[in-house]
C-alpha cells in the first residue's frame, strides 16, 4: 500500500467530510436517515475543524495592560504595554490592539489621547491634555476583536484590565536649555515650554548681576528667544535669560548663559606696540591691524630693530586664534620676517601682548582703535599732549664712535590741529641721557602729519626738535592713534616708535588737561599707584609704589619698591615729597624721600586720570605711569577703596625691563597669561613665557595666592607655573576694582606690568 503524506491525508479527510455532509443534507430533505445523518454531521464537523485548524485555536483568551497606574503631567506622555494571550497559552505580538481612554477609542483632547507606538503595536502612548480634566483621573483599556464566526455575526471582543492615569497640573513654564555656554559673538536658541509644549506667547529678556543693560556688554535676545553674545564675556562672565508668560500662574522662568571668548573677541581695528630685545639688542615696534573676527589679520607696522634695522610702514599679514579663556596666539608676517605673538584679552578693547620669538622677546599691549582715531584729517590732533619715550641713543649706523647708552625723554606741547603747535602754551621737554639730565627745555618744537598712504590705520608721524635732543637732528616717530575723546573731537592716546635711525626709542602720547583745568598745577589730592622701569648702570631696573598727594604740592605718606638688576629694596616708607610746578601747570617736578633714596621725577598729567613719569636722577634711566586710585567719591571702587580678586579671571602682562645692545645674558622675560585663584576646583590658569631665545607657551599654573592689600592698596601675590617650573613673587598696586600695576620682586626677574580683570 502506498504511503501518503500528511497533506494528502488532510485533503482526503476534508473531501470525505464534505461528501458525508452532502448525504446528511439530502437525507434530511426526504425525511430519511435523520439519526444516521446527525451522526455523520458530527463526524463531518469534527473532520472539517481538524482539517481547517490543524488542531490548534486562534481565539484570544485575555488581554492585560501594564502598568496599572501612572501619573502624567499636562502635555507629557506615558507608555502602556498590552499582553495578548491566546487560547493555546501563547503570547501574540501581531494581534491588533485598540486603545481607549474612558471608553473612547483613541481618547480625546479633553481626556488625553492614546495611539499605538510606531515601533510596537502592542504599546500605547498616552499624551495628557493641555488642561487637566475633571476629575483628574482617566481610565486606559485595550480592546481586541475576535474573528467573526459567520458573515452574519458580530465579532466578539476581549477587553483588558483598566489602568488608571492621574493627570498632574504640569510643569508650568519652563525654558530649554536651562544653561548654555556661548562663544563670544555667537548665538544660542532658547525655547519656552508651557507644560512641555512650545509656548509662542512667551516674551524674552536678559539681565546681568552688574545691572548693565547695554547690549554691547551683555548681548541681546530676540522675540523668539535667539540670544547673541557680546564680543567678550560680560561682567561676572554670566547672563540670566528669562522667559515670561503673564497668562499662566508660573509666569517667569530663567536660565543661565556663560559667555566665553572666541575669535570674534578680536574683531575690528587695533593699535599695538611692544618693546624688547632681538639677537643684536634693542627692539621696538608699533602698528595697526584689522582683525576680521575669523582668524585673519592685515595691517601695517613700524619696527626699530638692532638686528634688522628700521622698517617703516611695512605691510603685515597674519592669522590668529582666541581660546575660551581669552588667551590667544598670532603669527604675523612682515616681508621675510615672522613674529610669534601671544596675548591675553581683558575685553575686546585691550590685550596684554608677548613677543615670543623666534629670536626675539618683548612685551606690550593691543588696544582697539576708536573710529574717530582713524580719521585722515590732522584736525583730530588738536589738544594739549604729553609724551614719554625710552630706549637707546647713538645708533652705530649713523654714529659708530658713539657708545650705545640708554636715553629717555618726556614732555608736553599743544597741537594746533594743523600739523604744528600753539606757541607759548607749555611746550617743553625733559631728557635723561644715560644720567645726563636736561630739565624743562623750552626749546622744543613739534610737527606732525597723518599718513595718507595708509588710510584707516591711524598712522602718522610726529617730529620733536629741541636743544636737549640735538637741534640739528630732529627725532621722528611713527604714531598710531588709539582712541578719541567722547565727542571724537581729538585723539587721546597714541603709540610711538622712533623711525629716524638716530636713536631707538618707543613710548606713548596722551591728551593733557587744559591749563585752566589744573588749578594750582599740583597733583590732585589722591593716592597714586605707579610703576616705572628702564636701565641702571647695573642692568635692568624697575620700581613701583603708591604715593599720597595732599593736593598742595606735597605728600606725607606712601611706599616704594625697587628692583635694581636683582638687588631689591622693598616696602620703603615714603616719608615725604615736595613738588614744584612749571608756569604752564602741566609739569610737576616731584622729589620724594624713601628709605635711603631720593628719587626725582618729571611728572606730566594727562586728561585720563593718569600721569607720565620720567626719572630725573642718576640712579636710572626710566619712564613710567602713575594712576589715581579710585575712592568712595569716584567710579571703580564698589567698597569705597580699590579691591581686586583673583577668584575672578585676570589677564596678566609682565614686560622685561632694560634697553641693551648685544647682551643676551641681560635680556629679561616677558609674560602674558590668564590667572585666578582656582576656587571651587577651577584651574588657576595658564601663562606664556618668552625667555630669550626660547618661548614656553601654554605653561599650566599650579597655584595663585593673592594677598590682602594694605590701606595704600599694596599687596603681594605668588604665581607658580609647572612646565617649565617657575615662581613669580609679585607686588601689586591697586588702581581700581579691575586693575592693578604689578612689580616683580624676584632677584632673577626684573619685570613690571599689570593685572586686569577679564570680566
Amino acid at each position: 500500500m502506498t504511503s501518503r503524506n500528511p497533506g494528502e491525508k488532510l485533503r482526503t479527510l476534508r473531501e470525505s467530510a464534505l461528501h458525508h455532509l452532502a448525504l446528511w443534507r439530502a437525507g434530511r430533505a426526504d425525511g430519511r436517515g435523520i439519526r444516521r445523518g446527525a451522526a455523520v454531521c458530527a463526524i463531518c464537523i469534527g473532520l472539517l475543524w481538524m482539517a481547517g485548524c490543524g488542531g490548534s485555536s486562534t481565539n484570544v483568551r485575555s488581554v492585560s495592560i501594564t502598568p496599572t497606574s501612572a501619573s502624567v503631567n499636562l502635555n507629557e506622555t506615558s507608555s502602556f504595554t498590552a499582553t495578548v494571550t491566546l487560547d493555546n497559552n501563547t503570547i501574540s505580538t501581531t494581534t491588533t490592539v485598540t486603545w481607549e481612554v474612558n471608553g473612547t477609542e483613541g481618547g480625546s483632547s479633553t481626556l488625553g489621547t492614546i495611539v499605538p507606538s510606531s515601533v510596537d503595536q502592542n504599546v500605547g502612548v498616552y499624551t495628557a491634555p493641555a488642561v487637566a480634566p475633571s476629575p483628574s483621573t482617566v481610565n486606559i483599556t485595550a480592546i481586541v476583536q475576535q474573528t467573526a464566526t459567520s458573515s452574519n455575526s458580530t465579532p466578539p471582543t476581549v477587553t483588558s484590565n483598566t489602568a488608571t492615569v492621574t493627570v498632574g497640573i504640569g510643569l508650568g513654564l519652563a525654558i530649554t536649555p536651562t544653561g548654555a555656554t556661548v562663544q563670544a559673538g555667537k548665538s544660542q536658541q532658547f525655547t519656552a515650554l508651557l507644560n512641555s509644549v512650545e509656548d509662542p506667547a512667551a516674551t524674552w529678556s536678559i539681565s546681568s548681576a552688574s545691572g548693565i543693560t547695554d547690549a554691547s556688554v551683555i548681548g541681546s535676545i530676540t522675540a523668539t528667544g535667539l540670544y547673541t553674545a557680546p564680543s567678550s564675556p560680560p561682567p561676572g562672565g554670566t547672563i540670566t535669560v528669562t522667559a515670561t508668560d503673564t497668562a499662566v500662574a508660573t509666569s517667569t522662568v530663567s536660565g543661565t548663559i556663560t559667555v566665553v571668548y572666541s575669535d570674534l573677541s578680536l574683531n575690528g581695528p587695533y593699535a599695538f606696540s611692544y618693546t624688547g630685545n632681538d639677537a643684536d639688542g634693542y627692539l621696538a615696534a608699533a602698528g595697526s591691524f584689522q582683525a576680521d573676527g575669523e582668524g585673519h589679520i592685515n595691517g601695517v607696522e613700524d619696527v626699530d630693530s638692532f638686528l634688522n634695522g628700521t622698517d617703516v610702514a611695512a605691510p603685515i599679514t597674519g592669522t590668529y586664534t582666541v581660546g575660551t579663556d581669552g588667551r590667544g596666539s598670532a603669527v604675523i608676517t612682515r616681508g621675510t620676517i615672522t613674529e610669534d605673538w601671544r596675548f591675553a584679552l581683558t575685553t575686546g578693547l585691550h590685550a596684554e601682548l608677548t613677543l615670543a620669538g623666534p629670536n626675539a622677546t618683548g612685551g606690550g599691549t593691543i588696544d582697539q582703535q576708536s573710529v574717530g582715531a582713524l580719521s585722515s584729517s590732522v584736525g583730530i590732533i588738536d589738544a594739549p599732549y604729553v609724551f614719554r619715550a625710552l630706549g637707546m641713543n647713538g645708533r652705530s649706523a649713523t654714529a659708530p664712535s658713539t657708545p650705545l647708552t640708554p636715553r629717555a625723554m618726556a614732555g608736553e606741547f599743544t597741537a594746533n590741529g594743523a600739523g604744528g603747535i600753539v606757541g607759548g602754551d607749555g611746550t617743553l621737554i625733559d631728557v635723561n641721557d644715560n644720567g645726563t639730565l636736561t630739565k624743562a627745555d623750552t626749546s622744543l618744537t613739534v610737527t606732525y602729519a597723518l599718513d595718507t598712504s595708509n588710510p584707516g590705520t591711524g598712522r602718522g608721524t610726529v617730529t620733536f626738535t629741541s636743544n636737549a635732543t640735538g637741534a640739528t637732528q630732529p627725532r621722528e616717530f611713527a604714531f598710531y592713534a588709539v582712541s578719541t575723546a567722547a565727542n571724537n573731537a581729538y585723539v587721546t592716546e597714541f603709540h610711538l616708535v622712533e623711525i629716524d635711525g638716530i636713536d631707538s626709542m618707543a613710548g606713548d602720547m596722551f591728551s593733557a588737561p587744559a591749563s585752566s583745568a589744573l588749578g594750582n598745577g599740583d597733583l590732585a589730592a589722591a593716592n597714586y599707584a605707579f610703576t616705572y622701569g628702564g636701565v641702571s648702570s647695573s642692568g635692568p631696573y624697575a620700581a613701583g609704589g603708591v604715593v599720597a598727594s595732599d593736593g598742595s604740592g606735597g605728600a606725607s605718606s606712601g611706599v616704594l619698591d625697587i628692583n635694581n638688576a636683582g638687588t631689591t629694596a622693598l616696602n620703603a616708607t615714603i616719608s615725604g615729597c615736595t613738588s614744584s610746578v612749571d608756569s604752564t601747570m602741566r609739569r610737576v617736578d616731584l622729589v620724594c624721600t624713601a628709605g635711603g633714596s631720593t628719587p626725582e621725577f618729571a611728572v606730566y598729567q594727562t586728561s585720563l586720570g593718569s600721569a607720565v613719569m620720567l626719572e630725573l636722577d642718576p640712579a636710572a634711566v626710566a619712564t613710567g605711569t602713575a594712576y589715581a586710585q579710585c575712592s568712595a567719591s569716584s567710579a571703580g571702587c564698589a567698597s569705597g577703596t580699590p579691591a581686586i580678586s583673583a577668584a575672578k579671571s585676570l589677564a596678566l602682562g609682565l614686560i622685561g625691563q632694560g634697553a641693551f645692545y648685544n647682551d643676551s645674558a641681560a635680556y629679561q622675560q616677558s609674560i602674558d597669561g590668564q590667572i585666578s585663584e582656582g576656587t571651587n576646583g577651577a584651574t588657576p590658569g595658564t601663562i606664556d613665557i618668552a625667555n630669550y631665545p626660547h618661548a614656553f607657551t601654554d605653561d599650566p599654573i599650579s597655584s595663585v595666592s593673592l594677598g590682602t592689600p594694605s590701606s595704600l592698596g599694596r599687596g603681594t601675590t605668588v604665581v607658580t607655573a609647572s612646565n617649565p617650573s617657575a615662581t613669580y613673587n609679585l607686588i601689586y598696586y591697586l588702581i581700581d576694582d579691575q586693575t592693578a600695576l604689578v612689580f616683580d620682586q624676584d632677584q632673577t626677574y626684573v619685570l613690571r606690568g599689570t593685572f586686569a580683570q577679564q570680566y
